[in-house]
């Protein structure tokens, strides 16, 4: 209900609206699009998919899947990204596709895997890797993607910038990746596509 109300208003051309779903959605979308391409190329990357957003209200769906959308539209300008830096000879698109082909397939299929998701083993692994990480680093993260609050509403809990709530997110992504099996790091990212899942019980 949180999005079909906002995109509601946001077809008719309320700027609070577009700020509140920025707000809610830009850490999630930054967080997925660092984890391929380097943070400044994802801040034009994001940037661009909001600025698309705010352009083409009107003629977006005031219903489910908003998430979904962000998060495919930023999937395809990061492969629009690996496309230019192959003609200017910097990148091998071959691999690049497979890659984000690879992440693009899974996040299409995000239904069949939600029960992997839910299950207690996943939370266990993921567990285990975010208390290695400082105190903070880790309340963030589990505020965020686990209990689903707003970034403003994490800075507000923790008492921290919402600029640091963004970089604890973009850091902690970073380890999760380097230190998590490919398959765990595929769920990862439908875990940032959630709203907001429940804590499991992993004890």
């Amino acid at each position: 209900m949180f999005d079909v109300a906002l995109l509601s208003q946001l077809k008719e051309g309320n700027r609070e609206a577009f700020n509140s779903l920025f707000r809610h959605y830009y850490p999630r979308v930054m967080a997925y699009v660092t984890t391929m391409v380097e943070q400044e190329i994802a801040e034009d990357i994001v940037q661009d998919v909001f600025l698309y957003v705010w352009e083409n209200r009107n003629k977006l769906y005031a219903g489910d899947g908003f998430h979904s959308y962000l998060f495919q539209s930023a999937y395809t300008r990061c492969l629009d990204h690996f496309k230019k830096q192959q003609s200017a000879g910097k990148y091998n698109l071959h691999v690049e596709e497979t890659y984000l082909k690879e992440y693009g397939d899974l996040l299409r299929e995000e239904t069949s895997v939600m029960e992997k998701l839910y299950s207690k083993d996943f939370y266990k692994r993921l567990y285990d890797l975010l208390d290695q990480l400082p105190a903070q680093r880790r309340e963030v993260f589990i505020l965020t993607y686990i209990n689903g609050l707003k970034a403003k509403e994490v800075a507000a809990r923790t008492q921290i910038p919402q600029r640091t709530v963004e970089s604890h997110i973009y850091l902690t992504v970073k380890y999760l990746k380097e230190h998590m099996s490919k398959k765990d790091f595929y769920l990862l990212y439908i875990l940032l596509l959630t709203e907001g899942m429940v804590m499991k019980n992993i004890s």
